[in-house]
């Protein structure tokens, strides 16, 4: 139906805003959250294998937060 890029800003009837915004704000918050319960996995638990899920945890959200500020970055585009 269209070729290339559509016109018109984003928000418009031609390029409908997404909910990304919101996604990436979850996903930092997800970061935040995962980097707070490793810091305290170390630091006041003493727990290796809770700090090595936690740890996990916090590699893949911010893989997500990558991912997501990469989709922004490409749809404003």
């Amino acid at each position: 139906m269209f070729s290339g890029r559509t016109k018109g800003p984003l928000g418009s009837h031609a390029r409908p805003a997404s909910a990304l915004g919101l996604r990436l704000i979850l996903a930092l918050f997800g970061f935040a959250v995962c980097t707070a319960a490793t810091a305290m996995a170390v630091f006041w638990w003493h727990s290796a294998p809770v700090a090595v899920i936690f740890g996990f945890g916090m590699v893949l959200t911010a893989v997500n937060s990558y991912w997501v500020a990469e989709r922004i970055r490409y749809e404003r585009r």
